[in-house]
């Protein structure tokens, strides 16, 4: 899910234990730019409780105030990250934070949209991993106009022009979106495997204070309305009914309760769109 705009400058201190055993961490927030919520941190831990995966060059898309190249590049074993988000205020954020965490010489966050960076000098820089990429990171916001799982889409498939053959991607996707989602998308976007969840956290509430979130599950009901997938929320702690989309928001209306999800980070490996089309049983 998305991270939200503060209004002020402020900073977040994340314990070794929070990044997943890779060391204490700070990240300033400064006006325009985004802090971490629940979806970044899971990423986070994620990247520290699986480090002996992460090496050599990776790529954080949407990097938002770097958290995610910030915390790969404590690896060891990672020799560079480069970061790429769509807003200028993000990119300044990440620069910064870099710095804090003593790491600016294994991060570059470029002003990007999406693969492609709007400097001529910075898509110079990004060609230069095409095909030559260890793992790629990502927490994309859920899109518009859609099942608001278009971004998650574009991640794999731009993926495939840096990935190296078995190349990975760490991607998060909240469980409300369905496990149909996640297995479809090696379907349509061919090259990849998928190798099973990395983390999660518990049911939490999916908080519908933030504005942000009321709206995602305003658009996942449309959505369902118009006969795409279902989404899967539960209702009540404990509980192990599921519940759409529809029902969640009606629930929400009524009572005034947030419905609950689990944040989560998925596996994905990058095999070759020959390797799958000679073994389809790999999609």
């Amino acid at each position: 899910m998305p991270d939200t705009p503060d209004s002020q400058d402020f900073c977040t201190r994340l314990s070794v234990e929070e990044t997943g055993g890779l060391a204490t961490l700070q990240f300033r927030h400064p006006p325009g730019s985004f802090s971490l919520t629940p979806a970044s941190r899971i990423a986070m831990r994620t990247i520290g409780e699986q480090q002996h995966l992460l090496t050599g060059w990776g790529l954080d898309w949407g990097s938002g105030s770097g958290c995610l190249a910030i915390a790969a590049a404590k690896i060891p074993t990672v020799d560079q990250v480069i970061g790429l988000d769509i807003s200028r205020y993000n990119v300044m954020a990440a620069r910064q934070n870099a710095l804090l965490n003593g790491v600016a010489d294994k991060v570059a966050f470029l002003l990007s949209d999406s693969y492609r960076p709007l400097a001529a000098a910075d898509r110079a820089q990004l060609a230069a991993l095409l095909g030559r990429t260890n793992f790629i990171v990502a927490n994309p916001p859920p899109s518009e106009g859609n099942d608001g799982f278009g971004y998650r889409r574009i991640v794999l498939a731009g993926a495939r022009d840096f990935l190296r053959r078995g190349g990975l991607l760490f991607l998060n996707v909240s469980c409300q979106y369905g496990r149909q989602r996640v297995t479809n998308l090696v379907r349509e976007i061919p090259g990849f495997i998928y190798d099973g969840l990395l983390a999660s956290t518990d049911w939490v509430p999916f908080d519908l204070q933030r504005p942000d979130l009321r709206h995602g599950l305003a658009s996942y009901a449309a959505e369902e309305e118009r006969g795409g997938l279902q989404y899967a929320f539960r209702l009540y702690p404990g509980s192990a009914a599921v519940a759409d989309a529809r029902q969640a928001w009606a629930h929400f209306l009524v009572t005034g309760l947030s419905p609950l999800t689990r944040w989560q980070t998925h596996l994905f490996r990058y095999v070759g769109q020959e390797a799958v089309a000679n073994r389809p049983w790999l999609a």
